[in-house]
C-alpha cells in the first residue's frame, strides 16, 4: 500500500510468547499473534533503501528497533530478529514465521529465564603522582625506575582484578562472549546470559567490586538486561573470549 508517496512497510523486530503483554513503554509498536507466539512489528516508512538511508535516520531505526526488544526482555523471553527485517504486510510476516515455527519456539525455549547483560571493566585516568626534584642524576634516574615500577604494579593489579571478575561471573554465567572489538583501556568487554534467578549474583557482585575496583583506577559497570542477540549457541562459559588489555 501507499501512504503520501512512500512505501508502507512492516518491519519485524522480535519474537515473544503468545502470552506477552503489550508494552506501552515501548515505541509505537503491535503485537502479531501467530499461534504460539506473538511478534514485535512496527510501520516502517520511508524512500530510502536500508543501504541508502541518511546516517541520522538510520541510527534513529536501530535505536526504535533496539528500544521495542528492551521494553520486552525485561520481563519475558525475547528472541531478537535483525535491523533490516521488513516485510510488505502482515500476511507475509505470518508465513515466514509459521514456514520456521518450529525454530522459533525451541529459540524461545532455551531461552525462556535467561537474560543477557553486558560487563565493563574499563581503566580510569589516574592522577600523576606528585612530582619529585632530583638532586642528582643519579636520583632522577630513581626516580624514572620507580615510576615505571609503580605503573607496572598497578598494570598487573588491574589484570589480576580482571581475571578475578572473570573467575566470580562463571559461577552464576550460563555464556560469556567477547562484545564489540578490543580496546585498550578496557580490560573486560563481554556479554554474559544468565537466569534471571540468578542476576542478583551480578548485582552483589557489582556492589562488592566497585569500591575495589576504583582504588586500582578501574569503573565495574554491569548492565541490562538486554536482548539476547548473542545467544545463537548457549554453551559453558570460556573465560579466554573476553577482552584483556595487555600489561
Amino acid at each position: 500500500p501507499q501512504k503520501g508517496g512512500m512505501m508502507q512497510n512492516l518491519q519485524l523486530h522480535g519474537l515473544v510468547p503468545s502470552k506477552a503483554e503489550y508494552r506501552k513503554a515501548a515505541p509505537p509498536h503491535e503485537l502479531l499473534r501467530c499461534g504460539p507466539i506473538s511478534a514485535l512489528i512496527s510501520d516502517m516508512s520511508h524512500d530510502h533503501a536500508a543501504d541508502d538511508m541518511p546516517p541520522d535516520a538510520l541510527a534513529d531505526w536501530a535505536m526504535t528497533h533496539n528500544a521495542i526488544l528492551t521494553a520486552y526482555c525485561a520481563d519475558t523471553t525475547v528472541v531478537p530478529m535483525a535491523l533490516g527485517a521488513v516485510f510488505s504486510g502482515k500476511p507475509a510476516i505470518i508465513a515466514s514465521l509459521e514456514s520456521q515455527m518450529d525454530a522459533h519456539i525451541a529459540k524461545l525455549s532455551a531461552l525462556e529465564g535467561i537474560q543477557e547483560f553486558v560487563v565493563h571493566l574499563t581503566t580510569t585516568p589516574t592522577r600523576p603522582p606528585a612530582q619529585e626534584s632530583p638532586t642528582s642524576g643519579r636520583h632522577f634516574l630513581q626516580i624514572q625506575r620507580n615510576r615505571r615500577d609503580g605503573r607496572h604494579s598497578l598494570q598487573k593489579q588491574q589484570l589480576a582484578f580482571a581475571q578475578a571478575v572473570l573467575n566470580q561471573l562463571q559461577t552464576p554465567c550460563l555464556q560469556i562472549a567477547a562484545a564489540g572489538t578490543r580496546k585498550a583501556d578496557k580490560l573486560l568487554n563481554c556479554v554474559v546470559l544468565i537466569r534471571q534467578d540468578d542476576v542478583f549474583h551480578l548485582q552483589d557482585m557489582a556492589r562488592g567490586l566497585h569500591q575495589p575496583a576504583q582504588d586500582l583506577g578501574l569503573d565495574l559497570v554491569i548492565t541490562g538486561p538486554w536482548p539476547p542477540y548473542s545467544s545463537a549457541a548457549l554453551k559453558a562459559p570460556v573465560p579466554e573470549v573476553c577482552h584483556v588489555a595487555d600489561a
